[in-house]
């Protein structure tokens, strides 16, 4: 059972909505069988045309889809589903009278010098005020942008930082590399060690936990609203052109006759410092945006910090062997409990232990015919892996409705030996139920299933799976890390204890794997 939310995000828009793509996938891989809505609109404002094909498929995949004022709608209801139908019409010629008459009040408020926004930007807050339509002389309601007082004391402390960068007689390591006053990291760390909030952390509810990082900062100095201009925000596009939440940059707004940007409300910082900073920032690439090269273990969701937080890849191109996996909480912030300055761990020796341990796990089960809770696992994410979507999800259903089935009827045949008079018919429906499926799982793969290459990946008798020549040191990382997702959950690394520069690596590594609560903890020394 799980909650889905766009806050503050509209179903008839046509931007991403992250939280319902999440469902959906959800929904397709066969791990959601209930979806409970306030109204039928939450679940979709689109044009009927694209909606319907939508909610077709949720109903074929069994899913029974329950709206608390509408009631319930199921595949085979045919007036529920035409009811459905009529909602999703309605919803939609709603939002869009309602979307024409809102354009038509933004144009009214932009002409009195109103904020068309919505969520005021870092810096700022926004106010009532009463004004006149010159139209028709009636008052108009709209919003004005006004400063707060601590938010725009952090992007003016932010700005002389970057200008004029703070003498240090000894400038601190972390992870290797040199703090660098006058940067937007040695800014971030040090609003993160004087618990300077983000605005997340004082409005937000699923942003309640953040922390300052170099590319929000950026971003919140390169806004022209905080030097007073109007300005559009612009967002990135997804592969299929729709507006997604993440901000690619700003536009600024100017007069049609001079080009001078328009200036709509105070500014935070004047427009030669503002300009200054911009200037910085330009010849300073203090945030990196250059495609990582794909390491290993970073970026999978299996690789772990003992804070929670993920490892990242710290890589070193002039000597490999100093390249680390580093915990990526934001510098300058911890948390009670929570281990103090950087937690890394050699990404050679990692990479070499997981390894290890992994080729160990399957030449065991190689060894005993298969057998094991964790390869058995590994077989089936292997064989939905090598299914289109549409089956995978049918399987996945089918499969969980089996294993239902047959602990029902394990559960009645125990129930029978102590006379229970249901039992036996029962036992009738439950074993046709269970044939009926089975058959089902049949068609659904006409050709034997594909089986794990693990005879590939362990090479020859003797031979070492991770040495020269051995299917681990020729695959493509991609096939490494597809590898490792069938049979690692997690990889948690603690921290080095006090007084220990290099312990060992079995010391700090814990690995979950995918099959019960089965773990490889290394011996603490």
């Amino acid at each position: 059972m799980g909650s889905y939310e766009d806050i503050g995000m509209s179903a008839y828009s046509g931007t991403q909505r992250p939280a319902f793509e999440r469902l959906l996938a959800d929904c397709r891989a066969g791990r959601i069988e209930l979806v409970i809505v306030h109204h039928v609109a939450r679940l979709s404002r689109m044009d009927p045309i694209e909606a319907i094909p939508l909610v077709t498929e949720l109903l074929n995949l069994g899913i029974t889809i329950v709206s608390v004022i509408e009631g319930e709608f199921r595949k085979g209801n045919a007036t529920g589903l035409f009811h459905l139908i009529m909602r999703l019409d309605q919803a939609h010629n709603e939002s869009k009278l309602k979307s024409i008459a809102i354009k038509g009040a933004n144009e009214i408020a932009r002409s009195l010098g109103g904020f068309i926004g919505g969520k005021a930007p870092y810096g700022f807050r926004v106010i009532r005020e009463n004004r006149v339509n010159p139209a028709d002389g009636r008052p108009v309601a709209i919003n004005l942008l006004t400063l707060d007082p601590a938010e725009a004391r952090v992007i003016r402390d932010a700005a002389a930082e970057l200008m004029s960068p703070s003498p240090v007689e000894h400038q601190a390591k972390r992870a290797g590399q040199q703090q660098r006053p006058g940067t937007l990291g040695f800014v971030c760390r040090q609003l993160n060690v004087n618990g300077t909030p983000t605005r997340g952390a004082t409005t937000g509810k699923l942003t309640a936990d953040s922390s300052w990082a170099p590319r929000t900062l950026e971003r919140i100095m390169r806004d022209p609203r905080t030097a007073g201009y109007s300005a559009e925000v612009l967002y990135k596009r997804d592969d299929h052109g729709r507006s997604t939440r993440s901000i690619q940059g700003y536009e600024i707004l100017r007069d049609g006759q001079t080009g001078v940007p328009i200036v709509a409300h105070p500014a935070i910082l004047g427009p030669d410092a503002f300009w200054a900073v911009q200037r910085i920032l330009n010849g300073q690439p203090t945030v990196s945006r250059s495609r990582p090269t794909p390491s290993l273990l970073a970026s999978t969701g299996l690789l772990f910090c003992e804070c929670g937080s993920p490892m990242k890849s710290n890589s070193n191109s002039a000597v490999t062997a100093k390249s680390s996996y580093r915990c990526s909480r934001p510098a300058g912030r911890t948390l009670p409990g929570q281990h103090a300055l950087d937690c890394t761990i050699s990404k050679n020796a990692l990479e070499g232990y997981v390894g290890r341990h992994l080729f160990a796990l399957i030449a065991a089960a190689a060894a005993s015919d298969g057998s094991g809770e964790v390869l058995h696992e590994a077989i089936r994410l292997f064989n939905l892996a090598s299914m289109t979507p549409e089956s995978a999800a049918l399987s996945h259903k089918i499969q969980a409705d089996l294993t239902d089935a047959k602990r029902q009827l394990s559960q009645l045949n125990n129930e029978h030996g102590k006379s229970c008079r249901r039992s036996p018919q029962q036992t009738r429906i439950l074993s046709a139920r269970i044939e009926a499926m089975a058959q089902q799982l049949a068609a659904i793969h006409p050709d034997p299933a594909p089986t794990l290459p693990i005879k590939v990946w362990l090479g020859e008798p003797g031979a070492d799976p991770l040495g020269p020549g051995s299917w681990w040191r020729n695959a493509a990382i991609g096939e490494r890390r597809a590898m490792l997702s069938l049979f690692i959950r997690r990889i948690t690394i603690s921290k080095s204890p006090s007084g220990h520069t290099r312990p060992p690596v079995e010391s700090r590594v814990r690995i979950a794997w995918i099959a019960g609560d089965n773990q490889h903890r290394g011996s603490r020394g």
